[in-house]
């Protein structure tokens, strides 16, 4: 019987990164990718979410000689990342203010720009609609857990709250859930 590869645990990976190995630090965003775009998501929105988690990985990589203590560096790129995308919304806002009433203009009478490139389905705007309603705590946890299929260890570290606390927030999460699309389809 063949058996399962040990995953090495994120101090190591952390450890080996700060002395050069990429391939460690891949392994560290490929287990944080999703939650830091989640966080990321629940500040600045879908629209620039991927982007503000890329620059927060690139900066946590950056950073990661800085780091205290390395069997905390799911805790430390959370911080990271939540700090990244309010300064990022912080940024677009003073953007926005000095928006030109003719990008409107353009966006009303050019029809193809305001079009979604790819349409989605009914069941997944009803399921957006819903997780949107929740509270972000209930919903970043919800997205996580189901959506990116992230342990319930990882993402406990990541938002640095004990495991009992995610297990609660998935357990309240889905009876919110349950309820919101409950409603969506009584509306129908």
């Amino acid at each position: 019987m063949a058996k399962e590869a040990v995953k090495p645990p994120d101090e190591f990976l952390v450890v080996a990164a700060i002395v050069g190995d990429l391939d460690a630090f891949g392994e560290l965003v490929r287990r944080y990718r999703a939650a830091a775009v989640r966080t990321a998501q629940a500040v600045v929105g879908k629209e620039f979410a991927e982007d503000v988690a890329q620059d927060a990985l690139l900066l946590a990589f950056k950073a990661l000689p800085s780091i205290d203590d390395p069997t905390k560096f799911a805790a430390w790129l959370g911080v990271i990342t939540r700090h990244h995308a309010y300064r990022f919304a912080k940024r677009e806002r003073t953007w926005s203010a000095k928006h030109v009433e003719f990008d409107d203009v353009i966006l009303e009478h050019v029809g193809a720009l305001s079009l979604p490139l790819i349409e989605e389905r009914e069941r997944d705007r009803d399921i957006e609609a819903a997780l949107d309603a929740l509270p972000a705590d209930y919903a970043t946890v919800l997205r996580l857990r189901f959506l990116d299929e992230v342990p319930v260890k990882r993402i406990a570290a990541f938002l640095d709250v004990p495991v009992s606390t995610v297990k609660w927030r998935v357990y309240r999460g889905k009876a919110l859930m349950r309820e919101k699309m409950e409603s969506l389809q009584l509306k129908r």
